[in-house]
């Protein structure tokens, strides 16, 4: 059976899948989750944390596969070097729709993570830094930037990373999805629905759908590519 590292961004299905990938890797497998960490009310303090936390993660990631854990899933961000020093282990990822992605990321920190920093409205939240930060996770968990730091050559960066997975998902074909990544398991992954968010989610159309697409154009550019790569399922 292949050694898999499940890179999960967050709202992107990755709790239920992963969880079921684990249930097929019982006797060798682990989640990296992450570390509460303490409030931070400038927006620059906040994200210099968020790297901290994910230099963390990248450590802990190195060590299990150091130590040959078969199965390993989280929210960390792809490492070429972790891949090259263990080609023993497909890496693999579920990708959903940016925007989509976006919305529910802001109501799931409305809901588990409440700050009384944090605007009570997605319009108003559009104004605020996090706001860009969160328009580009595939950005940040690709190649391993920010938004306004080399966005440009960023794009390409994380696209020749997703190249190198052995499969890329879509949130939009869960069924394909779960038949690639038990021919990868060498077995059924059962269908488990965790951390859904509650129905009658809002979508955003108009000008604010127009605003958060521009939050999120690197993303959008990111996983139009990814929806043709050879490993895309």
């Amino acid at each position: 059976m292949r050694g898999i590292v499940y890179i999960h961004v967050p709202k992107c299905g990755g709790t239920s899948f992963g969880t079921a990938l684990r249930m097929r890797y019982a006797w060798s497998q682990a989640v990296i989750r992450p570390r509460p960490g303490p409030p931070c009310e400038d927006a620059q303090a906040r994200a210099a944390r968020i790297v901290r936390e994910y230099d963390r993660r990248d450590a802990v990631l190195a060590r299990h596969l150091a130590a040959g854990t078969r199965c390993i899933s989280g929210h960390v961000r792809y490492d070429p070097r972790l891949q090259d020093r263990h080609p023993d282990h497909a890496f693999v990822t579920l990708l959903r729709d940016p925007v989509e992605r976006f919305v529910s990321h802001y109501h799931h920190l409305q809901r588990r993570h409440p700050d009384a920093g944090r605007p009570d409205t997605l319009e108003a939240f559009l104004d605020t830094p996090d706001a860009a930060r969160l328009g580009a996770q595939y950005l940040f968990y690709f190649a391993r930037t920010w938004p306004g730091d080399d966005a440009e050559a960023g794009v390409p960066r994380a696209v020749a990373a997703l190249a190198r997975f052995a499969l890329v998902g879509s949130l939009d074909r869960p069924k394909t999805f779960r038949q690639a990544l038990a021919r990868l398991a060498g077995g059924p992954i059962p269908p488990l629905a965790r951390n859904r968010a509650p129905q009658g989610s809002f979508a955003p159309d108009g000008d604010l759908r127009r605003r958060i697409e521009t939050l999120c154009a690197a993303d959008i550019a990111i996983y139009d590519a990814a929806r043709n790569l050879a490993a895309a399922a």
